[in-house]
């Protein structure tokens, strides 16, 4: 289903320190009003709750808005409730928040994960709007991942399609990750492993990886051995992705993006995939930067919306 560019939609991406809000034409951010507020420290998800919706009502006031989406931390069903984790909101665990902000807003509500929706708001439109599968990697703190084919998310069967950060690397036992497991690929290619690769080679336990690239930019020695390492660590697990999902593009986000030499990157991605797919290795960084959970909800809002329209 095509987006209606005639459409408002408001996105909110909601974090564990901000709820970010903004109404969006079509696929077009409208910058000029986005909102931003703290997020509620109470652990109490009706505080949230009330703030998304005087976010959108602030918003309502200047822009028809047809509907409303939300990329959230956290496992989301299709009825749009909270399962699982949801890292640093405890609270949010379990909210019915399609149902209560549908109650509240008196418009539709669509939830997606958050990751779902950075990957979305790149393919409707950022990076990947040229493609019909695209794989979104998000190298931060950790790794995050949305996938996408024939232009749907896929969640997969209980919801947790993405979680590419848990591919492992081997079976050393190593590296522990966040999960629990030994050798995640999250362990090692995220912002985290980088800094842990760095501390490792480089024997200083104050290293930060800010600190790790602006001495890379100067030509030190080890920290260029060290940024090769991660761009190693970094291209095993979308070679892996590559061969398993043969997707057209990966587009990278996340605050580590602009840390990626790309044609480095994709030379180390061709040597390690499969020869038939060595023609086809495409890895791109993302354009929306930290806009794209809240691009990526109101589109999926907008997409969504025009679905329930037809259907009726």
């Amino acid at each position: 289903m095509p987006i209606n560019n005639e459409v408002t939609t408001v996105g909110i991406d909601l974090g564990g320190t901000k709820i970010a809000a903004a109404p969006v034409q079509g696929t077009t951010l409208i910058s000029s009003e986005i909102r931003k507020e703290p997020t509620p420290q109470a652990n109490n998800s009706e505080e949230i709750l009330d703030l998304m919706a005087k976010m959108v009502d602030e918003i309502s006031e200047t822009n028809e808005v047809a509907a409303v989406g939300i990329s959230t931390a956290g496992m989301v069903n299709d009825k749009g409730e909270m399962i699982g984790s949801c890292g640093n909101i405890p609270s949010w665990k379990g909210t019915k928040v399609k149902k209560e902000l549908e109650a509240k807003l008196k418009i539709p509500v669509f939830v997606e994960n958050d990751a779902n929706c950075a990957a979305y708001g790149e393919y409707m439109a950022g990076s990947g709007k040229d493609y019909k599968s695209m794989i979104m990697v998000t190298l931060g703190t950790g790794i995050g991942g949305g996938i996408i084919f024939n232009d749907q998310i896929w969640r997969g069967a209980h919801f947790g399609g993405g979680e590419i950060g848990h591919l492992k690397l081997h079976s050393n036992k190593t590296r522990r990750c966040t999960c629990g497991a030994w050798d995640c690929w999250e362990a090692y290619a995220s912002g985290t492993g980088l800094n842990n690769t760095a501390r490792t080679f480089m024997a200083n336990p104050n290293i930060d990886n800010y600190k790790l690239m602006e001495m890379y930019n100067h030509g030190d020695t080890d920290a260029i051995e060290v940024i090769s390492v991660w761009h190693d660590h970094v291209a095993q697990g979308i070679a892996t992705l590559t061969n398993s999902l043969d997707p057209e593009a990966f587009v990278i986000g996340g605050g580590l993006a602009q840390f990626i030499n790309y044609p480095k990157l994709n030379k180390k991605v061709k040597d390690k995939v499969v020869d038939a797919l060595k023609p086809f290795v495409n890895i791109i960084e993302g354009k929306l930067e930290n806009d794209s959970g809240m691009i990526g909800a109101a589109c999926l809002a907008n997409v969504e919306l025009a679905s329930q329209r037809v259907a009726v």
